[in-house]
């Protein structure tokens, strides 16, 4: 039997037959050109590098659990590595069918490239195929051909999350091409509640400080965003102009609401106005935070990683 073509890997917290990648994968894949590893543990960055040991497929495919992908999705991805000059390929994660209100204003406001810039690219289709840099990229919905990491070697365990993008910083590196396919989809969830909306704001934040720490420190408006909004803060309270924060805030908030997705209601448009400034405030400071946590040692994370196939049958 012919080797499969593309080696798909999912990471769990334990194998689960109905997981909506799992479920998705067995309604779209043609599945003599597919092979599909589950990599259970609690370090993603660990379980997709031992599935990465396992892979059989040329193209090494990273989805979520929790994605479901496009009816077109292979098709798109055929076509992709057809063009040689190929050898990274992402494209956006949108926000799954039946989502519920404050799904659809978190979705909103991460896809405002008022809010976050050139990052909007990982949520909603932006521009035509072309190169893609580590900002449009996004490792739920993400093609690389396999020998790329024999050349410029696997995740880097020291990170969770932001390994995709210090490895996506190697290969840029390393001159491998990266590039982004508005068509190459995948539909999630979104952050439900406030609450997890900040947490992973600040673990995003944290992550990407942890990046520079591993990746080496660069110029970039990333590295200064937390200093400029600390700064405006500070400003604002000893030049006591609370009054006119309030009035800023409001301001980008009715920014926000006005230009947002159309489709959202009337009250989601206010709240997520309301909502939007906070987007760069709580990652600013997950940032801040970050860098507090590189003076104290990481935790040990002892992870016990199983790797299986899309049936459940143990494969290490």
């Amino acid at each position: 039997m012919a080797s499969p073509r593309f080696t798909v890997i999912v990471p769990v917290r334990e194998f689960r037959a109905d997981e909506p990648a799992l479920v998705s994968l067995r309604q779209t894949s043609p599945s003599d050109a597919v092979q599909i590893l589950v990599a259970e543990g609690s370090h993603p960055a660990r379980q997709r590098n031992a599935a990465l040991a396992l892979a059989q497929g040329d193209i090494v495919v990273f989805l979520d659990n929790d994605c479901q992908v496009s009816a077109t999705f292979w098709q798109e991805l055929v076509t992709a590595f057809a063009r040689p000059e190929v050898e990274i390929v992402g494209g956006p994660a949108l926000l799954r069918v039946n989502a519920t209100s404050f799904e659809k204003i978190f979705h909103a406001l991460l896809t405002h490239v008022l809010i976050v810039g050139t990052v909007s690219a990982r949520y909603a289709p932006r521009g035509k195929f072309r190169p893609a840099t580590q900002t449009d990229l996004i490792l739920c919905n993400l093609a690389v051909r396999k020998s790329i990491f024999t050349k410029i070697g696997s995740l880097s365990t020291d990170l969770y999350p932001n390994e995709e993008n210090e490895w996506l910083d190697r290969a840029a590196a390393a001159g491998i091409g990266a590039w982004y396919d508005p068509e190459l989809q995948v539909y999630r969830p979104q952050r439900a509640s406030l609450r997890e909306m900040g947490l992973m704001l600040l673990r995003y934040g944290m992550g990407r400080t942890r990046q520079f720490w591993v990746s080496g420190w660069k110029i970039t408006f990333h590295q200064f965003l937390p200093v400029m909004l600390i700064a405006t803060f500070a400003v604002l309270i000893l030049a006591h102009l609370e009054l006119e924060f309030v009035i800023l805030w409001l301001v980008a908030s009715a920014i926000i609401a006005i230009s947002c997705d159309p489709q959202l209601k009337g009250w989601q448009r206010i709240v997520a106005g309301l909502m939007a400034p906070l987007i760069p405030l709580v990652y600013a400071l997950g940032q801040v935070v970050g860098w507090f946590a590189l003076l104290t040692p990481s935790p040990s994370i002892s992870s016990t990683i199983a790797v299986r196939n899309e049936r459940g049958d143990r494969l290490m």
